[in-house]
């Protein structure tokens, strides 16, 4: 059987380790071998069955084995699936049986829906995107790859996400608006207007502030 690693032993890693506990650490037939990170005590203070074995960066994983990304920082994302498509590991997808996934909705492998995430109808979500716990996404929506959204997220119909944008927790952005790649919107922000590339907003209204 091949072997499943994590990449990341933070609080998201611990989190989506909880999830996959459901599962026998046998998800689609991987045996769980543990977290890669380059903080090998990033486990020491927790009650876990499995640590950390190795670098986030891993000689250990093979071809044909699988990875899980567990990790939100959008750019460390990007990275850590490109080193890993190198190496012709699967990256494997995680969603939760507890979130629901509505018609016409494509998903990009490694990336991760939490429970009571919401994907209504028509939406476009990409490679290496993370979806945390009770956010949602309406209809006709578009995620670029590797783009986080934080817990509690709201990004309504018809918005456009470009590639490794991070949302705070709590950020709404109302229907129709784009948030250009590499942006960051703060936590509780309310995005009204076009976020450009590269640029962090924060508020309500969501007001450039970097």
């Amino acid at each position: 059987m091949n072997k499943l690693y994590f990449l990341g032993a933070g609080g998201f890693a611990r989190e989506l380790y909880s999830y996959i506990k459901e599962y026998d650490f046998e998800y689609r037939n991987y045996q769980f071998a543990g977290f890669l990170s380059d903080y090998s005590d990033d486990l020491d203070d927790f009650d876990m069955i499995h640590g950390v074995v190795d670098n986030i960066r891993s000689d250990k994983v093979l071809e044909g084995d699988a990875i899980l990304i567990a990790v939100a920082n959008c750019k460390l994302k990007d990275e850590l699936y490109h080193y890993y498509k190198n190496k012709n590991c699967e990256i494997l997808s995680f969603i939760h049986p507890m979130a629901y996934v509505g018609n016409n909705v494509t998903i990009g492998d490694g990336s991760v829906i939490c429970p009571y995430a919401t994907l209504t109808a028509d939406i476009e979500v990409g490679k290496g995107v993370l979806i945390n716990a009770h956010s949602s996404i309406g209809h006709d929506a578009v995620i670029g790859n590797f783009s986080t959204l934080s817990g509690h997220c709201d990004i309504t119909g018809g918005v456009s996400v470009g590639e490794r944008v991070m949302f705070g927790s709590h950020a709404l952005v109302i229907p129709n608006k784009v948030v250009e790649s590499d942006s960051i919107v703060g936590a509780g922000s309310v995005v009204v207007k076009k976020v450009k590339s590269g640029t962090t907003v924060f508020g309500n209204p969501a007001k450039k502030i970097k």
